[in-house]
């Protein structure tokens, strides 16, 4: 196989029916992709809430829904198509998302788009693009989401609601990895959230492994479990992945050392 990574070994720990188009950009690029599922997606553990959060939303209740993954969109989409509720998003309740991945996902299922970052986008981003204002707002995510985003949009005015749209379950890394990991074998680890750094924690890893984040947040998280980051993706997505990656083998500069810990997306 011929390409910039020919010869390496790349670890991407996503879910099954996630990283498809990661790992085509990674075999284009000559390396060798082993699809780990490290972690899951599962309903939240009271699903009622997010239930009633549907109807609520269908019914303008709030002025902003915020959708900051697309795991959010697809579990918000799957109870409202449940609940036989159309149209899930009245014409008056603005929509605001986070990176164009979202915002697609958004868009395929006949929704507006009415606020995005500029670039790929983040939590963080989205927070200083927000507007200042005195309505409400439902974010439906993660059960471990960071409060740094509703307590930005509360700190400008905003009544936020906040519902578990899903769990993520961090899984251990099967002994085949974990044993390459070890030994090298495996080159590369690109860490696509701040759960799969996790996962990864208790894995030690070979001097020359190359580890790439997807964000600054997940950076964070990644060193604060004790891993080492070469690099971090400029744009949160599966091409800002990919660029990082190129730019690390090459040239096995230092790794990233002025992180701190903080709270990171889920």
């Amino acid at each position: 196989m011929t390409g910039p990574l020919a010869g390496v070994r790349v670890l991407v720990p996503r879910p099954p029916g996630r990283g498809t188009a990661l790992t085509g950009l990674l075999h284009e690029a000559g390396a060798q992709v082993e699809a780990v599922p490290l972690i899951s997606f599962e309903p939240p553990a009271d699903p009622g809430r997010l239930d009633l959060a549907v109807l609520d939303l269908a019914a303008g209740t709030w002025d902003w829904v915020a959708l900051t993954s697309v795991t959010a969109v697809d579990a918000v989409l799957s109870r409202a198509a449940a609940l036989a509720v159309h149209p899930l998003v009245p014409a008056d309740t603005r929509v605001a998302v986070v990176g164009r991945s979202t915002a697609d996902a958004v868009r395929a299922a006949g929704l507006p788009v009415d606020l995005q970052p500029p670039g790929a986008g983040s939590a963080a981003e989205l927070a200083r693009v927000w507007p200042t204002g005195d309505g409400t707002v439902l974010l439906p995510r993660s059960a471990l989401a960071a409060d740094d985003l509703p307590e930005a949009l509360r700190g400008r005015g905003w009544t936020v609601t906040e519902v578990d749209a899903y769990r993520t379950t961090v899984h251990p890394v099967p002994d085949r990895i974990a044993a390459d990991l070890r030994s090298g074998d495996l080159g590369a680890v690109l860490l696509t959230s701040t759960s799969t750094a996790t996962a990864l924690a208790a894995t030690p890893l070979a001097a020359g492994v190359i580890v790439v984040a997807i964000g600054a947040a997940t950076a964070q998280a990644a060193v604060a479990a004790g891993l080492t980051v070469h690099r971090i993706a400029e744009r949160p997505s599966d091409t800002g992945l990919l660029d990082a990656l190129l730019d690390a083998v090459p040239h096995r500069r230092a790794p990233t050392s002025s992180l701190e810990p903080t709270h990171p997306e889920r």
